[in-house]
């Protein structure tokens, strides 16, 4: 039920300044006769009235000091800064010296004619000359260059968990001067499903285990390997991500080879895209200003409060600074706090006016007021600021290819297009919406008590994409069929793309195996929320083979489309994921019946043919003709093998 919320603002002005006048005559015994608005004890009452009426009004207020103590006392974070937008941006040069011209990491771009949204590059690009004709991608033992430029998208690695590997060819133009060394900055876009960001976004999460060990080297043109010297922004391609790897001696040619002795992943990582000579661009600036660029300012402040300083450039665009004031010959490091309400006399702190792009001290009770040593004393710079400006909503928007260096110097004719959107900018947060994000993080599950509650720590577990969980209270997995307190079995199904034409796919893989990352992101995930004592298992799903076959009453008139009929159908009934009753995913030990496989047969031939019965054989047993159900125990999932399909006494395997 939903109460509603009191209100302690119920009193007018008028009711009491009535109420007071009713109490004159008790209160005066009877001398104070005189109760109208001339006289001057009455007019008193009225602003006495006035003036409560105003502090009732506060009642109902929450001021922003009060809601920021409350989310420190609940452990929230306090308001975000603004939040500045990433995207990676695919530099080329106009430049005809053959020699490889460098974007320095903190160069600035923009796509803003008007220059006034202004990127940094994240670190070095060097623009190594390729030929694009001459790029291409081998996957599968096939060229798939023509895919990859179309996005068609491109299984780079199998799910096999066997040895696999592809390679991609790169070559310079002949006249081109390659430095051993030099590094290629590759981006690799990956057509990743679920909560996985980026690695450039601010919502990428950090140190994930990757899906499976893989190994880059070069492909000489003896065929020798060399291995590669290489920084991996994808995890192991289980995202989105640059990656930069050393190039070798010089060469009319470069020949990349990625593989792994274990294919892990939980599904094949699909390639979108794959460009060189990217760097990552944020919607950020780092500034310094010192006694010069801040002017007069300091020589104008008292020791009184309300000092502020106005930072240069940061105006509308302010997001955090750290700020150096040197008093007695000594330098003092001051820094920006959310608010000063928990700051005492002698804490060296300011607060970020965005708005204004100023820093706020404090007035000496919350907050230290500054006293530095006198702007043109000898000695060490008197005021120093470091601070970043950018950020925002303004900094988002879609792909274009107009971006440029606004100050080039000698780097050449250095244009970019981005390759991706940029995306990710926010602007501050308001108390309001952190008074929100306050009530949705306490609503989340942090400890893991119920079985629900490990569930929803599976599902939601960061940087990875988990399906489904099965949760066994007392089950270990050292002492099968006996019930152990305080043990806690947790069985992972990984999230795959599972749609009407990845169930009719030839490669559709019915048994969905978490990769080794994965398990490990939820073991720790699980470790950290478990209560004390509780000791718990992170393991893959277990699967029972199933056999089916449908029996149909007469000749169809066509048989193939019988069969291409029943073949998503079964699979989509009996799937880990999408399967069951409610399309959910087969319930975590729920018997095989014949007569919901029927329906489900039934529901996908309509007229097309008659189905008479269907049946089930599990662990490669044949279909028995038995009509009961085929229990399964708990925490088992089936995996479809085979459907066979019986036409009176005939029968067509699939």
């Amino acid at each position: 039920m939903t109460l509603t919320p009191p209100k302690l603002d119920d009193l007018t002005w008028s009711a009491l300044a009535e109420a007071a006048r009713r109490r004159i005559p008790a209160e005066s015994g009877g001398a104070w006769t005189l109760h109208a608005p001339v006289d001057p004890g009455v007019t008193l009452l009225e602003l006495f009235a006035y003036l409560l009426e105003q502090r009732l009004y506060w009642l109902d207020q929450v001021p922003a000091p009060l809601v920021l103590s409350v989310l420190r006392l609940l452990g929230v974070a306090p308001p975000a800064a603004a939040r500045s937008a990433a995207s990676v941006v695919a530099f080329s040069s106009g430049s005809t010296d053959p020699a490889i011209v460098t974007v320095g990491a903190g160069t600035v771009v923009t796509r803003d004619p008007a220059e006034r949204i202004l990127f940094t590059v994240e670190s070095d690009v060097a623009l190594v000359p390729l030929e694009p004709s001459a790029t291409r991608l081998l996957a599968g033992g096939l060229d798939r260059s023509g895919d990859l430029t179309a996005r068609r998208g491109v299984p780079l690695l199998p799910a096999s968990r066997e040895p696999a590997e592809f390679f991609l060819e790169f070559r310079p133009p002949a006249n081109a001067r390659i430095a051993r060394g030099t590094r290629l900055a590759l981006l690799f876009e990956l057509d990743v499903r679920g909560r996985v960001a980026p690695s450039w976004s601010p919502e990428a999460v950090a140190e994930v285990p990757p899906p499976a060990e893989l190994n880059w080297s070069w492909v000489a043109s003896d065929q020798a390997e060399i291995d590669a010297d290489v920084l991996d922004g994808t995890g192991g391609l289980r995202r989105s991500g640059v990656v930069t790897v050393g190039l070798p001696e010089p060469s009319n040619g470069y020949v990349l080879r990625v593989s792994t002795a274990a294919a892990t992943f939980s599904a094949p990582p699909v390639a979108l895209a794959v460009v060189p000579n990217v760097g990552v661009v944020r919607h950020r600036r780092s500034l310094r200003a010192g006694d010069a660029e801040l002017g007069d300012q300091v020589a104008r402040w008292i020791r009184l409060p309300g000092q502020h300083l106005t930072l240069p450039g940061a105006d509308g665009l302010l997001v955090a600074a750290d700020l150096r004031l040197r008093r007695g010959g000594a330098v003092q490091d001051w820094h920006a706090v959310p608010d000063l309400t928990f700051g005492g006399p002698g804490d060296r702190m300011v607060t970020v006016d965005r708005d204004a792009g100023e820093l706020v001290f404090g007035d000496g009770l919350t907050g230290a007021i500054p006293v530095p040593d006198p702007v043109g004393s000898p000695g060490a710079p008197v005021v120093e600021v470091e601070y970043t400006v950018g950020g925002g909503v303004t900094g988002n928007g879609g792909m274009t290819g107009n971006w440029f260096l606004p100050a080039p110097g000698d780097r050449g004719a250095v244009t970019g297009r981005n390759v991706v959107p940029a995306d990710g900018g926010r602007d501050p947060e308001t108390i309001d919406e952190a008074r929100r994000r306050a009530g949705e993080e306490l609503g989340r599950v942090h400890r893991a008590v119920t079985a629900a509650d490990f569930a929803e720590l599976v599902e939601t577990a960061p940087g990875v994409v988990t399906g489904r969980a099965y949760v066994g209270v007392g089950e270990h997995p050292g002492y099968p069929g006996a019930t152990v307190p305080g043990a806690v079995t947790v069985r992972v199904v990984p999230a795959v793309r599972r749609d009407d034409a990845a169930v009719a796919d030839d490669a559709y893989v019915a048994r969905l195996w978490p990769d080794p990352g994965m398990l490990a992101v939820v073991r720790a995930r699980l470790g950290e929320a478990r209560l004390i004592g509780t000791e718990v298992f992170v393991c893959p799903p277990r699967y029972r083979t199933v056999r089916l076959r449908v029996d149909l009453a007469g000749q169809p008139s066509d048989a193939a489309e019988v069969r291409a009929l029943l073949r998503p159908a079964l699979r989509r009934c009996l799937d880990p994921l999408i399967g069951g009753d409610s399309g959910s995913g087969w319930p975590f030990g729920g018997p095989l019946r014949p007569s919901g496989v029927l329906r489900a047969a039934l529901a996908a031939v309509g007229d097309a043919a008659e189905v008479v019965a269907v049946a089930i054989g599990l662990d490669g047993a044949e279909p028995g003709e038995s009509c009961a159900d085929v229990a399964l125990r708990p925490g088992e999932l089936p995996a479809l093998e085979s459907i066979a399909i019986r036409v009176g006494a005939a029968e067509v395997r699939r």
